[in-house]
């Protein structure tokens, strides 16, 4: 998540060095989240689970 870059300086803040550490997550930290898992994930899983992924972050 951290080489995703940010959006402007309001949209997208940076994320801490390890995303799965985050204890008290506010909204917008879980908001950003979900905004920058879709490049995170691409190509991680074989083709027919990959777009199913994609298509339920792009959903949420």
């Amino acid at each position: 998540f951290r080489q995703v870059p940010t959006f402007g300086q309001d949209t997208i803040r940076w994320f801490h060095k390890n995303v799965s550490e985050l204890k008290r997550l506010v909204a917008r930290d879980f908001e950003d989240i979900l905004q920058c898992s879709i490049p995170v994930f691409v190509g991680l899983l074989p083709d027919p689970h990959n777009m199913q992924v994609l298509h339920l972050l792009f959903v949420l």
